[in-house]
């Protein structure tokens, strides 16, 4: 028997006034996945996470977050997710033992200790004001409020674009440490493509609100090939029998192909058909994600 998704939606639509932020995006995203949420500035990624944990309700479709309709979730159901987001929406009034202890109070998971361990770690004085601190300093806040309650659905939204390297690193282990412990769901979106890539199992592109691609990490990674093909004798063939080929770039006596096939056996195969010097190498995962989102 399958289990329940924690996240699933159906047909999800949203507009704003003529604009598609969503288009018919069908997803099922099971407990214990790590997923990788990919794609340009304005592709609906952020609108995607509102919809998720009900902050924004779909024009058409639907939207379910643990088996609920995500704009009904209870308190209960609520308390069970941490939404980390790059606008650091805190109030400037408050300091940060205040709005620890605000978030601590509607959150009866909360992990004092690991709470006073990422307080030192990230820097954070209990007593600094919110609106006296810099952009990233309320990043490394809002990271703290985000996990500190150790949810089983985690979501972040470019949680990483303000931290310096050293932070950055720092928020990579936490982020390892969490998804060590069974059953976490977590979905991550960022441009960070280095940093993404050794964290997450699966990959979800979104461009121009639609879903372009949702796989495992690994499974992507093995159908991209690009092949530097070199006439033996004489100008190569005409047509180049490549299956899946989704770019070609030629001269006379040579070309590039790139190919979408996850059968190996198959691309070796056709190559030794055309009769050419060849050589072979899978595209790294930026130049994979470059291509889907681009076509180039």
């Amino acid at each position: 028997m399958t289990s329940q998704p924690v996240i699933k939606t159906r047909g999800l639509c949203r507009d704003f006034g003529k604009r598609h932020a969503l288009l018919n995006v069908d997803l099922d995203i099971p407990a214990g996945t790590v997923v990788g949420v990919l794609g340009p500035n304005g592709s609906g990624k952020t609108t995607l996470f509102k919809h998720i944990i009900g902050m924004l309700i779909p024009t058409r479709g639907r939207v379910e977050t643990f088996g609920t309709c995500a704009d009904r979730l209870d308190a209960a159901q609520v308390a069970r997710i941490g939404y980390v987001s790059q606008q650091n929406e805190l109030p400037d009034w408050l300091t940060v033992g205040e709005a620890i202890d605000f978030y601590r109070a509607h959150y009866p998971a909360w992990d004092r200790e690991l709470c006073r361990r990422l307080r030192g770690e990230l820097s954070l004085d209990e007593g600094q004001g919110i609106g006296g601190m810099s952009t990233g300093q309320k990043q490394r806040l809002s990271i703290l409020l985000g996990v500190c309650h150790r949810p089983e659905l985690l979501l972040l939204d470019e949680p990483a674009a303000s931290l310096d390297p050293v932070v950055r690193q720092d928020f990579l282990d936490l982020l390892m440490e969490l998804i060590l412990e069974p059953g976490r769901t977590i979905l991550i979106s960022s441009h960070i493509l280095t940093d993404v890539q050794k964290v997450i199992d699966k990959v979800l592109i979104i461009n121009e609100g639609q879903v372009h691609c949702h796989q495992d990490l690994d499974d992507l990674r093995e159908q991209y090939y690009r092949i530097t093909l070199n006439s033996l004798d004489g100008e190569l063939p005409r047509t180049l029998n490549l299956t899946g080929l989704v770019q070609l770039e030629r001269g006379g006596h040579s070309a590039v192909a790139t190919v979408c096939n996850g059968n190996a056996v198959q691309v070796q195969q056709e190559i030794d058909q055309l009769g050419c010097q060849a050589d072979l190498h899978r595209l790294d995962f930026e130049e994979i994600y470059r291509l889907i989102v681009t076509g180039k």
